[in-house]
């Protein structure tokens, strides 16, 4: 059996990952009038997932933004949040790993749509209503979009750090 292990680096770069992920969706949101709130976690979900593996983005995009749901008094959420940003973090660190930079609209594209789809089918089971659940959608497309620029825009200052980092580890 091959068994690989997780490097110091790549649980800390995880941990900051959900860490940020939970600040920018417990602390920078705008609750919207039908029991949810618009947030800023779906870029650094997007961003981190750029630059880890598939298990790092499901762990930074489900736990990070579950656990941020607990926390600011939404629990019933939590599975599908779990299940919704995590499946969202992980495809994007999957395209990025197997095909690169040259993809990065596409895999922050299908990202977004696993969370505009994911929540809708959640909030139309949660709240037994299809009118209610397609009231959220503009919000859900709006925090996907401002996400999508956030990691667009500071994706490349991420690479640049990551490759200074490893130049100077070779000098």
């Amino acid at each position: 059996m091959n068994k690989k292990t997780l490097t110091t680096q790549q649980i800390v770069l995880y941990a900051l990952g959900m860490a940020i992920v939970f600040v920018s969706t417990m602390f920078i949101k705008i609750p919207n009038g039908i029991d949810g709130y618009f947030n800023l976690g779906d870029g650094f979900i997007l961003l981190f997932s750029s630059i880890v593996s598939p298990l790092g983005g499901f762990l930074i995009g489900g736990l990070g933004s579950a656990l941020a749901d607990v926390a600011g008094g939404y629990a019933y959420y939590f599975i599908p949040t779990l299940l919704i940003k995590g499946l969202e973090g992980c495809m994007v660190a999957y395209l990025f790993q197997k095909y690169g930079n040259k993809i990065k609209w596409i895999a922050y594209f299908l990202g977004c749509m696993i969370m505009v789809i994911g929540y809708f089918f959640a909030k139309w089971y949660l709240k037994g209503s299809m009118i209610i659940a397609l009231s959220d959608i503009a919000e859900n497309i709006l925090q996907s979009g401002v996400g999508y620029v956030i990691a667009i825009v500071a994706l490349p200052l991420i690479q640049r750090q990551f490759y200074r980092q490893r130049k100077l580890k070779k000098a």
